[in-house]
């Protein structure tokens, strides 16, 4: 893989949360400069010939990508694989699982919403795989039963709210075993949204490292500035492989493909070893 100075590895596209298909996405990344793309569909990897092929056509360089879900204690932790095989078969088969359990999910969801009189949520569904909480969230606020998608889950669909289901749970391990038997890299996702104290995220990291995890997300949309410069350090620190991505889902939510800020020389870039480097 030749020499990258802008990447975004990590997006979502109207495969799983985002709302762009991911030929708008390959667009929008190659306007603010980026060089190589992934596209990271929650559990799921039936965007990526579509990106890879809209990718080539506009010059940018790809690699396959996913965010599996999984979970430490009670905080939801991502994991993204990239350069990983997506005809594995353990892989595909905890992704469906995993999507199975979002569906039933969303279905005690929406009976809930129905007991307090807000009916008909689950008539957006187009692909049931897919559904999570972002859509919910999008059709409260378009009904007018919130003022607006953040106002969603801090009033319905955030634990303890009245629209809240928990979700059947997996494990790091479980997550980056499965990238990892897909001959892929298990990143830790944008480590500076989980609410965990210092004691806490040492003890999630040693699971994701010890499952084999060599890669975590530096900078990143979900990230503020100083959070990124923090983790710049925990890589460099660590000897981590630093990872990149704008975490796009939609326009005005975090930030654009390829802005999230570009990684430093300090610190190891992932691609650097991706079986087609």
């Amino acid at each position: 893989m030749k020499q990258i100075k802008r990447a975004d590895l990590h997006m979502h596209s109207t495969f799983s949360d985002g709302v762009e298909e991911p030929e708008e996405l390959v667009i929008r990344a190659k306007n603010n400069g980026v060089e190589l793309i992934s596209l990271t569909d929650h559990d799921e990897t039936g965007g990526l010939e579509r990106m890879k092929a809209a990718a080539a056509q506009h010059g940018l360089q790809f690699v396959n990508g996913v965010e599996i879900s999984a979970d430490y204690g009670e905080v939801s932790i991502h994991v993204v694989g990239l350069d990983f095989d997506p005809e594995d078969e353990m892989l595909q088969a905890l992704l469906g699982r995993i999507r199975a359990n979002r569906f039933e999910r969303a279905v005690q969801m929406a009976e809930k919403l129905e007991r307090l009189g807000m009916k008909g949520v689950l008539e957006i569904v187009t692909n049931p795989r897919l559904i999570g909480r972002p859509h919910f969230a999008a059709w409260l606020a378009q009904n007018g039963y919130v003022e607006d998608y953040n106002a969603s889950f801090s009033k319905y669909l955030s634990r303890g709210k009245p629209g809240y289901v928990e979700r059947a749970k997996t494990s790091i391990h479980e997550a980056t075993s499965a990238i990892l038997k897909a001959k892929g890299i298990p990143v830790l996702a944008h480590p500076g949204r989980y609410k965990l104290n210092e004691w806490e995220f040492d003890s999630m990291f040693k699971e994701f490292t010890e499952a084999g995890g060599h890669a975590i997300e530096v900078t990143t949309g979900s990230h503020t500035p100083g959070q990124n410069l923090l983790f710049c350090d925990f890589a460099q620190s660590r000897n981590l492989w630093a990872s990149t991505g704008s975490d796009f889902h939609r326009s005005m939510n975090r930030c654009e493909p390829g802005l999230q800020g570009d990684l430093p020389r300090t610190v190891e870039p992932v691609w650097n070893h991706f079986r087609a480097s």
